[in-house]
This record gives structure tokens, C-alpha cells and sequence, in this order.
């Protein structure tokens, strides 16, 4: 199934189905396609197929279109690479993205949006600092037909989608996907949307890294509970939006952004060699579930032949000496809220300080769109981690709480350019 590294078995079922969702926006002559996917992520190569498929059919441009990932990890293992096995699913989804995105843009009718912002707090831990508070800011557009009957809903919100745990074999949406069916559930006729936040280091929960004694499992009752708790905290800031606007403005703008590449203390040569050595004491990982009382906060520390082998070590040393990564940073206007989209896995400090910078005027962060290319890590991680040796990194007993700073192909200064982008092409909207 992929996304744990501890699940190497095959799905032998469906838990809830895995959807695709869109909402599209037409005014004078511009469409805004809205996508939330339930899966963790898809390769540069099938977005391009997805937008290409989109422009075919409903002729909106690649540009404007916000494809968004929930992250969840348990769909598809295709975030990084393309397996075989997946190449024709693949190509099917492309067709289902775009007939979805079709669909949605043919039964446009005259609306009115309006949007509100509240928060749902508790719920949710940074994963590296559990002392540190986190983003918990909850925003929600609600779109209404000419006779007040609510269609849709958009909700962005920060969390890992991690709630349903490797010891399943079965598909299923984790907790965006219960929250989505939960306000379609409540919200008769409506479509719910769920767009990821900057969660880069954010997890369901308590569970951050070295927790040993969390007392939720990953359950799908703790997926459930979660998802129907955000849906009814959606809902509530829903029903204080009041009548929304028919005069709505859209906008989309974009810059390009080159990221440096993350520097180490160690050569190429060292980390091959640490990596061997370790991979000789450490053996090597096999098993078709989650073991019982495994979460994602103590799975390194059980299994280091998994994830501390050296070979993430190997894969930076070898990267550092590459070009700079290019992307776009983009910016859209859907009326009165801006949203502020981004490829790869933002950390939340850098989420919040786009946020910041408007206070009167406050955005959507959504991160986890387009194709992947990885953590995007504040800096403070990288200052605690950048003299760390090699043979020392790959304790994860002591280290394990850095993932994401560890994994991640961008120096410290990513986050701060990437910061300044977004903010200056939320403001030319």
C-alpha cells in the first residue's frame, strides 16, 4: 500500500472510498478550478496529465487551477515515483480529475461566497516542539445558490494525514475524507472540500515524535472522531458567515522561487560507509502491517533498520552539489479570501508568518499542491541539527523528532525565501 514504510502488505479492501472533489469559479471570462484529491501526492508527470486533461475538457488553464492533496497515507503509493502497477491507475485518475473539474463547471449557477474563520484547538501537536503552539486557525467558505441553498464548502486546515494507522490493509479518505463525508452528511446537496494547510510538522493528536504512551492508536474511531469533530467545528463557522456576496472578484498570480539545496557536515563517501555499516548491524525491515502498539510517534524508535540506516544520509550528500530546485509560488482570490498555494510540505511557522503579514486580511495556507518535492523546514531545526555527525544523525532515539528538517532537500533559507515569495504575490492580488 505504500506511505508507511512499516506497511508493505497489499490492500485487500476498502474502509471509505477515496474521492476526488472540485468547485469551480466562472466570472467574465475567468474559471478558478478548486481540487481537494484524498491521496498523499502524485509525481510532476501525472499533475501535468491531470491539468492537461482539465484544459482539454472544461478549457481551464493549468494555471488556474489549485490542485490540492489531503495527504492522506492511506492511498496510493505514488507520492515520490510511479510504480508500475500504478502507471494505469494513474492515467484513469487523470480522466476522473478532469471529469470531476467538467462536471463541476457545467452545473455552474449563479452563487453568493462568503467566508469565516474560527479555530479547533486541541486537536493537533507539533510533531518536533510539543511545547510549541501550533496553527489552529480554521477557515471555511460556504457557497450558496440563488435560493440560499448551500452547495458547497471549502475548509482549509492544518494537519498531518496520519490518522488512520499502517495496521490496516483497506483504503480509506483518513480524517479529511471523514470530514468531508460528515458535512455532506449534514449539509444535504453539498460538496465539502478539505484543503490542507502548512502541516509539514503537524500531527493528529499527541502524537509527536517519542510519545511513547499516546493513548489513541490510529483507530478508525480515532480517525472518525477527529474528522467528525472538525466537520461540526466547519459547520459551526459556517453558520456564522451569514449571506455572502454575489459581487466576487477572482485572481491568480504566480512567481517563480529558487530553493537552495540543504548543506551537510558529512561527505559522500562517509555516508556510504556509515550506511553500510549500519545496514550490516541494523538488518533489514520486513512486515505487512503496523505491529499492535505502533503510532507514528514511536515507529522509528522500534524499527531504526527502517529508519535510521543511513540512507536518507546518502540521498543528501549526494543532492547538496545540485543546481538550485525552481517552482512557482502561486496566489489565488476567490472574493474576499486569498490563498496562498504551495508544492511540498510546508512547515507551520512558515504557514503562519504568510499569515501574519496580513492581519486585517488574513489568507488560507495551502500546501501539499501540485506535484511533490518534499519538506520545506523552518530554520530554527536546522540551526539545532547542522554539526550533528553522520554516525550520530541516524540515532533515533535523539533525532527522530527532526524528521522533516533531516529529509528535507532545501537549506534553512528556503523557508525565509519562499516566506517573502508568497507574500508578494498575495499582495499583487
Amino acid at each position: 500500500m505504500g506511505n508507511w514504510g512499516l506497511r508493505q502488505g497489499v490492500a485487500k479492501g476498502i474502509h471509505r472510498d477515496i474521492h476526488a472533489r472540485s468547485v469551480v469559479f466562472e466570472r467574465e471570462g475567468m474559471s478558478i478550478a478548486v481540487i481537494s484529491l484524498e491521496i498523499a501526492g502524485l509525481t510532476s508527470e501525472t499533475v501535468q496529465a491531470i491539468k492537461a486533461r482539465i484544459f482539454q475538457v472544461a478549457g481551464i488553464p493549468a494555471d488556474n487551477v489549485l490542485l490540492n492533496f489531503t495527504h492522506n497515507h492511506t492511498s496510493p503509493d505514488t507520492i515520490v515515483s510511479l510504480p508500475s502497477e500504478w502507471m494505469t491507475w494513474t492515467t484513469w485518475l487523470a480522466d476522473q480529475v478532469a471529469g470531476c473539474v467538467f462536471n463541476a463547471a457545467n452545473q455552474a449557477v449563479p452563487v453568493s461566497v462568503g467566508s469565516g474563520l474560527g479555530s479547533f484547538d486541541n486537536w493537533t501537536v507539533n510533531r518536533q516542539y510539543p511545547e510549541k503552539p501550533v496553527d489552529t486557525e480554521l477557515g471555511v467558505m460556504k457557497i450558496d445558490d440563488d435560493q440560499g441553498n448551500t452547495i458547497a464548502h471549502l475548509v482549509n486546515f492544518a494537519c498531518h494525514g496520519v490518522a488512520d494507522g499502517g495496521q490496516y490493509l483497506e483504503w480509506s479518505g483518513d480524517f479529511a475524507g471523514e470530514m468531508s463525508a460528515e458535512i455532506e452528511e449534514q449539509s444535504t446537496g453539498t460538496v465539502a472540500l478539505y484543503i490542507q494547510g502548512a502541516a509539514g510538522d503537524i500531527h493528529p493528536f499527541d502524537w509527536w515524535f517519542g510519545n511513547t504512551a499516546s493513548e489513541h492508536l490510529h483507530s478508525h474511531e480515532d480517525t472518525r472522531l477527529l474528522g467528525k469533530s472538525l466537520a461540526e467545528a466547519a459547520l459551526e463557522v459556517s453558520g456564522g458567515i451569514g449571506n455572502g456576496s454575489r459581487d466576487i472578484s477572482l485572481g491568480v498570480e504566480s512567481a517563480p522561487l529558487s530553493l537552495p539545496r540543504h548543506q551537510v557536515n558529512w561527505s559522500l563517501e562517509s555516508a556510504l560507509e556509515n550506511r553500510e555499516k549500519l545496514r550490516a548491524n541494523l538488518g533489514s525491515y520486513s512486515g505487512e502491517t503496523w505491529l499492535p502498539g505502533t503510532t507514528t510517534a514511536n515507529t522509528a524508535e522500534r524499527h531504526p533498520e527502517l529508519y535510521g540506516w543511513g540512507n536518507n544520509e546518502v540521498g543528501l550528500a549526494t543532492k547538496q552539489s545540485l543546481p538550485e530546485a525552481v517552482l512557482v509560488v502561486r496566489g489565488f482570490r476567490i472574493g474576499s479570501t486569498l490563498i496562498s498555494a504551495h508544492a511540498g510540505e510546508l512547515f507551520n511557522e512558515i504557514g503562519t508568518v504568510i499569515k501574519d503579514a496580513f492581519p486585517n486580511d488574513r489568507p488560507w495556507v495551502a500546501s501539499y499542491c501540485d506535484d511533490y518535492i518534499g519538506y520545506i523546514s523552518s530554520r530554527q531545526p536546522h540551526e539545532e541539527i547542522k554539526d550533528i555527525p553522520v554516525t550520530e544523525i541516524v540515532d533515533m532515539k535523539k533525532y527522530r523528532r527532526y524528521y522533516g528538517t533531516t529529509t528535507s532537500p532545501y537549506a534553512p533559507e528556503a523557508g525565509e525565501a519562499l516566506i517573502e515569495t508568497a507574500i508578494n504575490v498575495l499582495k499583487n492580488l
